[in-house]
């Protein structure tokens, strides 16, 4: 049975014949090589490029408040043209993932309108960070939230609108089967923001951008990092989109801590519903060269036993660690193991 409709079935609420499988990686053509479904991203190069280089919104060094929070003007920002940005980006997740699509479920995937506020605001990355791929989330925009809403609402509606219209076009693409929306707006202690933020914004507009996807009759992802059990986001966010990824609920950087979040995921799934968990894969244990062939499969198996296969798809937390490769020897046997370990059920 083809990867696609094995990601289907698992979306329409039956269960399939196996587990099936998505490896998130930077390496498209390996990705596909492994996985029953593929992702590219789409992006808007020069706001993406502000984690590296700073947001012209950032507060610089020895500013004061009030100089900061005058200095920050909206309107007076050069806003890119819409349909040059939505052209850009179809173009660029065509490229990407040209010639790898057959029989995968492909899901388009987009940074949303919380992340790239913040990437507004966001100080330049340290050299190390870069080096690293690291990505400071120092919730500038949050701050600037909580000292002056009406200039942050109207930020991040003008941001939101751009997204929206890459969701639109993305969703009427043929190839594309899903549409999945990266917003983080939680950590392991629970929402980031304030409630009014999450009534006032993130849900209004994620509603916008789960049912652009469904007008043109594909799901709607979202990946958000943190535990949405807290602050009641798993919920609310299983009644707006078909799926979640990538359920981080809990640290699982040990073998332990990783089969205990195993746990909890199965746990969740009364509180989603039938959203589909993409889930399971910790690129943790995945990239801890202590961590065995046989210890690595017991997270994957055990959440396979707590939750069953119906509503999910085995996935990746994340893509490969920057300066890690799949193509190393253990991530890689530790990935053979599990193809082989998923096609002998």
């Amino acid at each position: 049975m083809e990867g696609r409709r094995l990601v289907e079935m698992v979306f329409e609420g039956l269960e399939p014949p196996r587990a099936p499988l998505h490896i998130e990686s930077d390496d498209k053509a390996f990705e596909s090589s492994v996985s029953d479904a593929i992702g590219a991203g789409v992006k808007i190069a020069d706001w993406r490029s502000f984690y590296e280089r700073g947001g012209p919104f950032r507060r610089h060094e020895n500013e004061g408040l009030s100089g900061w929070l005058d200095r920050v003007d909206v309107g007076g920002y050069e806003w890119p043209d819409p349909a040059d940005v939505v052209s850009s980006a179809v173009e660029s997740f065509g490229r990407r993932i040209k010639d790898l699509v057959g029989g995968k479920f492909v899901i388009l995937k987009v940074l949303g309108p919380t992340e790239i506020s913040e990437a507004f605001f966001a100080e330049p990355a340290r050299r190390r960070g870069m080096e690293l791929g690291q990505v400071s989330h120092r919730l500038g925009f949050g701050v600037f939230y909580t000292l002056r809403r009406s200039g942050a609402s109207e930020l991040y509606g003008r941001i939101a609108s751009y997204v929206l219209e890459i969701v639109k076009a993305g969703a009427e693409l043929g190839i594309v089967d899903a549409v999945r929306v990266a917003d983080d707006a939680a950590a392991y202690t629970g929402p980031l923001y304030g409630r009014s933020f999450y009534e006032e914004l993130y849900f209004p507009w994620h509603r916008k951008l789960a049912g652009a996807v469904h007008k043109a009759g594909k799901w709607a992802v979202l990946h958000c990092d943190g535990d949405l059990r807290k602050g009641g986001l798993l919920g609310r966010l299983s009644q707006v989109y078909d799926a979640l990824h990538p359920l981080d609920l809990a640290p699982k950087s040990t073998l332990g801590e990783a089969l205990a979040w195993s746990g909890e995921v199965a746990d969740s799934r009364v509180e989603a519903g039938r959203a589909v968990f993409f889930t399971g894969v910790p690129v943790d244990l995945l990239f801890n060269d202590t961590i065995g062939i046989e210890e690595f499969l017991e997270v994957p198996r055990t959440l396979l036993r707590l939750h069953g296969r119906r509503y999910l798809v085995l996935a990746t937390t994340h893509s490969e660690y920057p300066l890690r490769s799949y193509r190393e020897e253990l991530p890689r046997r530790k990935l053979e193991a599990l193809l082989a370990a998923l096609k002998a059920v």
